[in-house]
């Protein structure tokens, strides 16, 4: 297991600020990236005295942690406990927009009196492993973080003190119970689950959780911040995985998931997971404790 500090940077693809850059010494690092590919899996690794907060803004992304498997789409959070090893299996970083960041909550006491720091801490010690957030987080955070990477006093003091009003609103957000909306996507969801071994028509999704097919493109994609096609294609990929390892062959995969043709799927299985069918199939398999099968939680059940 390797202990991670992230190093700050900034790039087109990835920025992250450290605490002496955001001068709150209980902030150890907060990052925003974008995978525009998909990248090797996430190793085993934990964060010194840190807990860590990741805000899946759009796509999809695997985490692990206590022998648990964990699949987020957009605007799902997860939460890594301080000093918890983490990794996301033996599934890569997938394509997506995140926002992370890791407390140091032994240091609250620097900034905020002890009664406040003392109440902060624990709601955060006592945060779910996985729950929703929303748009209005995501504008605040994105504002917080360009306002601390700003080297000007007063600019950077709005972006600490709006970091601290997203801690507040995080607690608060995972107590919120899940919409009806909420609840018709997760029958989209399991709809797709229970059919990926066939063409799956989009009007017949909509039509399962009671929705128009231009609302239901809508509202999914407000949801899960991505497209119900790429939802699909997501979960053909990760069942496609499984099929490889029972040894079928390629063409064997691409005609029981129904795809158009074994080059189009071998195209979709390199943009999901950075190698090809074949370079998947006589790679090696995954470590003990590594997750190589794929089910994606509903999201009206807590986890």
């Amino acid at each position: 297991m390797i202990p991670v500090i992230d190093q700050s940077c900034w790039t087109p693809r990835r920025k992250i600020l450290s605490c002496a850059q955001t001068q709150l010494p209980w902030l150890q690092t907060f990052g925003i990236q974008n995978f525009d590919r998909a990248e090797k899996p996430l190793a085993l690794h934990m964060h010194p005295d840190c807990m860590e907060i990741v805000f899946l803004l759009k796509g999809f992304q695997a985490y692990e942690a206590e022998g648990q498997l964990f699949q987020l789409t957009g605007h799902d959070i997860f939460v890594a406990r301080t000093e918890e090893p983490h990794s996301s299996g033996d599934f890569p970083e997938h394509i997506s927009d995140l926002m992370w960041f890791q407390l140091r909550l032994s240091m609250l006491p620097q900034t905020f009196c002890e009664q406040k720091a003392s109440l902060l801490a624990r709601a955060l010690q006592g945060l779910p492993r996985v729950f929703r957030g929303n748009a209005a987080l995501e504008a605040q955070l994105r504002e917080a973080f360009f306002c601390l990477a700003s080297s000007d006093p007063i600019t950077k003091a709005l972006g600490q003190e709006l970091f601290t009003c997203c801690l507040y609103r995080i607690i608060l957000l995972s107590r919120e119970l899940r919409s009806a909306h909420a609840d018709q996507i997760s029958e989209a969801i399991v709809y797709v689950h229970e059919h990926i071994d066939e063409p799956i028509a989009l009007e017949n999704v909509a039509a399962c959780c009671g929705l128009s097919l231009s609302r239901f493109k809508s509202k999914f994609r407000e949801e899960t911040g991505a497209t119900p096609r790429t939802f699909i294609n997501y979960v053909k990929v990760a069942r496609a995985r499984q099929l490889l390892r029972q040894g079928l062959s390629v063409a064997e995969v691409s005609d029981r998931l129904s795809f158009d043709t074994p080059n189009y799927f071998a195209t979709l299985f390199k943009k999901y997971t950075g190698q090809t069918p074949s370079q998947y199939q006589h790679s090696p398999l995954p470590e003990a404790g590594g997750a190589d099968n794929f089910c994606l939680e509903k999201k009206d059940e807590v986890v």
